[in-house]
């Protein structure tokens, strides 16, 4: 894929980034990510989100994309495993490049939520850095779900730790299908929505 896509967001004055819409004004968009492995150099693998009306919460947009890594060869064995990698389920994957333009193209000006998310930030970046999109064209601001979980259930002496998990078990929603790019961003959709009603 010709990269001058990515290399159109050089510039951090777009309104898309930060001067436009004000932050309430935006779609929020809950996103995870999979990868090979813990590493920075290593690939994104899955990337799963939900675009979300701030206001009504309901959501307008969900896509789930897996993504071919090209170094396989370079992948942790055990985060593969964790990642539910398998050549099959991958069969359909897109390159990296398909699926950033494709996730650029859908949330751009968009305010990116997930849970421990600067965990899932840094890649994130990081890959779209490597293709040139130095100024990734989402809103400047995000939002970390597991520092607004810690934030109103930190004295509740019935929950100690605070992974998305803990967190689902303890707002009595069933998580299913860990470590899936789309459910785990769809369960931080439902983690945040609790919290709001708490809050």
């Amino acid at each position: 894929m010709d990269n001058t896509f990515f290399e159109s967001f050089r510039d951090n004055n777009s309104v898309l980034i930060k001067n436009g819409p004000k932050m309430k004004e935006r779609d929020l968009v809950f996103v995870d990510l999979e990868m090979t492995g813990l590493k920075i150099d290593h690939e994104i693998i899955e990337i799963g989100w939900l675009k979300v009306d701030s206001k009504t919460l309901q959501v307008k947009e969900e896509h789930n994309i897996k993504i071919k890594p090209k170094r396989l060869d370079l992948a942790d064995k055990k985060g593969l495993e964790i990642s539910g990698y398998n050549e099959n389920d991958w069969q359909t994957a897109v390159s990296v490049e398909e699926a950033m333009k494709i996730f650029i193209e859908q949330c751009s000006g968009c305010i990116l939520c997930g849970y421990n998310f600067f965990y899932d930030w840094a890649w994130l970046y990081n890959t779209l850095n490597d293709l040139g999109a130095f100024n990734p064209p989402f809103y400047y601001h995000k939002l970390d779900i597991l520092s607004m979980a810690y934030l109103v259930l930190k004295n509740e002496s019935a929950i100690e730790n605070f992974s998305l998990t803990d967190v689902c078990q303890y707002l009595d929603i069933k998580r299913e299908k860990c470590h899936n790019a789309f459910y785990d961003a769809k369960f931080t959709l439902e983690v945040y929505k609790k919290l709001c009603e708490r809050f």
